[in-house]
């Protein structure tokens, strides 16, 4: 008698959970929907008013060209434009190198304090940023160096170097050391070995992270904000001081133009893997 007790227990069970299932199943695609629209909608807006012949830019009153005229003659966004592409290409280079040679240590060497390391380098992941670019530049004016491109690169590198570090790191944890050790059977010293055996392998990896890196670097306001001179004035700081008078058209012209360089990037890697996996 007890024995049947569980019974009629599992077989309402059934109809229970396939109820549970078919309501995540609706409820699924809802969310995922909702998601793309909250983050994709004030995007669309953008690209949309950056049309707009008014400058209100709740009110619609025809479609023009002129902002994006004015975006592209204007001296101070192409000097803000420059900086920030110098800025992010530098600092990307140093911390995707600086990340590539840690992670490499991390993964396959095995010495006293790795742990401690291993935290201190990833540190910048869970601290405040603003805490950061505080202490970086008390460092700098105790040093007594000037504000300007050296700063930026530095302050950016500091904070891309933990991503750069962790993207390279899994990918060398995850590496076939019979690979290496396969080349080493047939004749190939530690240099030649890594140029052409680990580094290719890595390759994807490290691209990865020089392009998080430059992308953090671009985007970086705060860092920036601490670390800029006279005359390193980055895009984010530029757009910052433009909102001070109010949201416009050439604004939002200029937000336009930055998602489509973006499209263009990835539809380029893409590309680029897409051309990849065919010819395997």
């Amino acid at each position: 008698m007890t024995d049947a007790l569980p019974f009629p227990a599992a077989r309402s069970a059934g109809p229970v959970r396939r109820a549970a299932d078919a309501a995540l199943s609706r409820f699924t695609p809802t969310v995922t929907i909702a998601a793309y629209l909250f983050l994709f909608v004030p995007i669309a807006v953008l690209i949309v008013y950056s049309f707009n012949a008014s400058r209100s830019t709740v009110v619609w009153t025809g479609f023009t060209l002129d902002w994006y005229r004015e975006v592209l003659a204007d001296r101070s966004l192409q000097r803000a434009l420059w900086v920030s592409a110098v800025v992010a290409g530098a600092s990307a280079l140093l911390s995707t190198v600086i990340g590539t040679l840690t992670a490499l240590v991390l993964a396959r060497r095995t010495f006293r304090g790795r742990d401690g390391f291993s935290t201190l380098v990833l540190a910048p992941l869970v601290l405040p940023e603003i805490v950061l670019a505080v202490g970086f530049l008390v460092l700098m004016a105790a040093a007594g160096i000037p504000l300007g491109y050296f700063t930026l690169i530095a302050g950016h590198t500091l904070i891309a170097v933990p991503f750069t570090t962790l993207i390279v790191r899994a990918a060398a944890a995850a590496l076939d050391r019979r690979l290496e050790e396969a080349a080493a059977d047939l004749g190939a010293d530690g240099r030649q070995t890594f140029f052409r055996v680990t580094l290719p392998l890595l390759l994807p990896a490290i691209v990865t992270a020089f392009l998080l890196a430059a992308t953090l670097s671009f985007d970086n306001f705060v860092m920036s904000t601490f670390t800029s001179g006279v005359g390193t004035t980055t895009l984010p700081l530029r757009i910052y001081s433009m909102l001070k008078t109010g949201i416009t058209p050439e604004i939002n012209a200029l937000g336009t133009l930055l998602v489509a360089a973006n499209i263009l990037v990835v539809v380029a890697v893409a590309g680029r893997h897409l051309k990849l996996l065919l010819k395997r």
